[in-house]
Formats: C-alpha cells, structure tokens, sequence
C-alpha cells in the first residue's frame, strides 16, 4: 500500500515491531488494571504504521493483542480486524503528511476513533454483551440506562471514548517522532512523509 512490502520486514523494522507491540501489551495492560476510560493500546500500532507501513503494523498490533489475550485477557483476540483497521488507516494519513502538523494529527486521531468505535461496537456487543472489564464499561452502562440496546450503546460508548483515546494516542506518537533525530526516521520506509522538503537556498 503505502510503501514495498518487504521494506517493512527488514533492517530496524523488525525491532521497531517488537518494540510496538511491548508498548501497545504494557499500556492496554495499565489501563485496564487502572479502569482508565480510555484505551492507549494502540501507540506502538500507530508507530509502527507512520514510520514502517500498514502490513509491519497489523503484525505488530496483532501480536499485542494475541499476548494480551494469551496474559488473560482473551476478549483482545477478537478485536484484531480493529487492530487491522488502525495500521491501514493511520499509513495513510502519514503518506500525506498528516504527522507533520500538530492539527492533522489530532484531527487524524478522531476520524481513526470513529473509524474505530464503529468497527468495535458489534464485536464487544455481540461477543461479550457490551462490558469488557474496562474502565470503558461504566459508559456502556450509562447509555443502557438512558433507554439505547447494547449495541447502541457500544457504540454510544465507543464515540465518547475512542476518539479522545486515538487523539491522545496519535498526539504520543507524534511527539515520540519530532524528538527522534533525521538519523533514525530516515532509516524506516516512512520517514520521508515525517519530515517537510528542505527549502532551497537562495544563491
């Protein structure tokens, strides 16, 4: 898609995976543990996708989710097409240069938390009833309360709750990005849509 698909499986890639899936495993771990209303188990995945592409990033991702769902938390499993969803999307706002402003990051994060709320809410309804044992759940049972079913109401409770997460998210990873040095951005496949074309100097 964004970039040539064995550039993604080589050279720095294959640490800077491992890497995002460690990152995605602790702080999806954290916050459940905490019942923070937000998620933060996608940085790595959003990483991994901005400097490496889609395919690196649905790897990595879907490792996160498979050794969250292997450390007791097996409902992770099933949310891998979201994890999917997350690395093809956010590939693409980095192709054009969203992660060189702090604006279009932050507008990128909330199109990519609707997309995400969207692509979650049948699964969390129809596989686990709505409730997660997260700090999300309180959400759900909010909207219960107000009348929606439990689809309506993961939904309800993913529009709150994903964009702000994925804003958040997307502002951690471009942050991460405009403090690594030309050096190592210029090392990955995504690096020249992180930093803007130098101005020619006048002679």
């Amino acid at each position: 898609m964004t970039h040539r698909f064995h550039d993604q499986f080589s050279g720095p890639a294959i640490p800077l995976m491992a890497f995002g899936a460690a990152i995605n495993l602790v702080a999806g771990q954290a916050t459940a543990a905490l019942k923070i209303p937000i998620y933060l188990d996608s940085i790595g995945t959003i990483l991994v996708a901005v400097l490496v592409g889609p395919w690196a990033a649905m790897v990595s991702g879907s490792l996160a989710n498979l050794l969250a769902a292997a450390f007791g938390n097996p409902s992770m499993a099933f949310f891998i097409p979201v994890v999917l969803l997350i690395a093809v999307f956010t590939a693409l706002v980095a192709r054009w240069g969203w992660f060189r402003r702090w604006p279009l990051v932050i507008f990128g994060g909330i199109l990519q938390g609707i997309m995400a709320a969207a692509a979650s809410a049948p699964i969390a309804a129809f596989v686990f009833g709505g409730t997660m044992l997260a700090g999300t759940d309180f959400l759900v049972i909010l909207y219960r309360s107000l009348g929606n079913d439990i689809l309506q109401s993961t939904l309800l409770q993913g529009l709150t709750s994903d964009p702000l997460d994925k804003a958040i998210e997307y502002l951690v990873v471009f942050a991460i990005l405009r403090r690594l040095p030309d050096r190592i951005v210029f090392k990955f496949p995504g690096g020249a849509h992180l930093r803007p074309v130098a101005e020619p100097r006048p002679s």
